[in-house]
């Protein structure tokens, strides 16, 4: 029987259903990136601890070992195309490559030219949205093999994310000043054309990460104040801020409902919260401040998984209480 939908009360009944992989003991810092397919049926895990490693698992399966294990150096993101057939990574050096879900074989390789520290993918899986460290954003057509637009700000780049509706596209930044001082600051950009639509300074040292919320009606960012900051479109105006988990929030995703948000802070940890009042629903922690791992909400809206400090990746659901 498949676990009920994720709302801000069955959130708090979370409990670990399922781990896969086999743990991998290391003194090294370890930071995982998470991935569902569509249908909800195939998670993946891009790990940067030791032999770096593409990973998926076909969740009908029996067992807890991944379907393949892939090298994947300097792995910085991957992710399901919509068909379910295919994968698609991004690493450091800007490398795209596709891979066979099936079987496991590299279909293709594409050099963007830049590195990447942070990317998203489009919700119909045509376009990526690429930002590096130095201040270069591109985005990049998959369909074509060739960038739409690329701009080159003077600031530190962060998290990106782009629109539900396609239309924008933002990052996380920290603009420079006097005294190895940083600002924390946002760029938010058609997603068409490139051309810079608003900009906005806090007062933090960086933007970490940003989110849109599912309506595409307002943008997440999280700072290092340790707020969740929600910004209407395309003005960038505050309309409420919530506390975040933590100083450092590195990644933040909201449920198919947009009643929760999932956030990952750099405290080997992760939380659930209620979007309407900020109220934590759920938290886990691994207690390793070598461990980080992205947090994502399965498709159907079931379950949540995050990367567990072993080199496992945990599922979390709901269990109903049994009946009689």
């Amino acid at each position: 029987m498949p676990s009920p939908l994720l709302t801000p009360d069955t959130a708090r009944s979370l409990s670990l259903s399922r781990t896969l992989g086999e743990p991998d003991r290391s003194p090294h810092a370890l930071r995982q990136g998470l991935g569902w397919d569509a249908s909800s049926r195939f998670l993946l895990s891009v790990r940067n601890r030791g032999e770096a490693q593409l990973r998926w698992w076909d969740l009908d399966a029996e067992g807890n070992a991944p379907l393949f294990t892939r090298p994947l150096a300097g792995g910085v993101a991957a992710w399901f195309l919509p068909d379910s057939q295919t994968l698609l990574s991004v690493t450091v050096r800007g490398a795209l490559q596709t891979w066979s879900v099936t079987d496991g074989a590299l279909l293709s390789t594409v050099t963007t030219g830049m590195s990447v520290c942070g990317a998203c993918l489009s919700w119909d899986g045509t376009r990526v949205l690429l930002t590096g460290a130095a201040g270069r954003v591109l985005l990049w057509d998959l369909r074509r093999g060739w960038q739409t637009w690329r701009r080159d700000e003077r600031m530190y780049l962060y998290g990106c994310a782009l629109s539900p509706d396609g239309a924008f596209a933002a990052a996380g930044a920290a603009e420079e000043r006097e005294g190895a001082v940083t600002l924390a600051s946002l760029r938010l950009w058609e997603a068409k054309t490139g051309k810079l639509v608003g900009s906005r300074s806090f007062e933090s040292s960086r933007i970490w990460t940003v989110a849109f919320v599912p309506s595409g009606d307002q943008l997440i960012a999280a700072n290092t104040a340790g707020e969740l900051l929600f910004l209407s479109l395309p003005s960038l105006d505050v309309v409420r801020v919530l506390t975040g988990p933590g100083s450092g929030v590195l990644q933040l995703e909201f449920n198919p409902a947009g009643s929760l948000i999932a956030a990952s802070p750099d405290t080997s940890a992760f939380v659930v919260l209620n979007v309407h009042d900020g109220q934590k629903l759920f938290a886990y922690s691994d207690l390793d401040d070598l461990q980080g791992s992205s947090v994502t909400f399965s498709p159907d809206g079931r379950c949540v998984s995050w990367g567990m400090d072993d080199g496992k990746v945990g599922v979390w659901g709901v269990v109903e209480p049994r009946k009689g």
